[in-house]
């Protein structure tokens, strides 16, 4: 089940970094997510990017191995 929407919600910290909570949803709707602080000037994109690509091959690994029985 691939991921198929998201939502990030970021608060601003006094020191310029942020408290980030990635939720991401597959196409049955089940929420996954992961919190994460990051620095001032930060990538989040990519970060957001590269979680889902990760979640995506680990959801269809545990899928794949449902279906064969492993």
């Amino acid at each position: 089940m691939p991921i198929v929407q998201h939502t990030i919600a970021s608060t601003v910290q006094a020191n310029g970094s942020t408290n980030n909570v990635l939720r991401m949803y597959d196409q049955d709707g089940t929420e996954y997510t992961q919190t994460f602080n990051a620095p001032e000037g930060f990538n989040i994109q990519t970060k957001i990017d590269n979680t889902i690509a990760g979640l995506n091959e680990h959801l269809a690994e545990s899928e794949f191995q449902a279906l064969v029985g492993l």
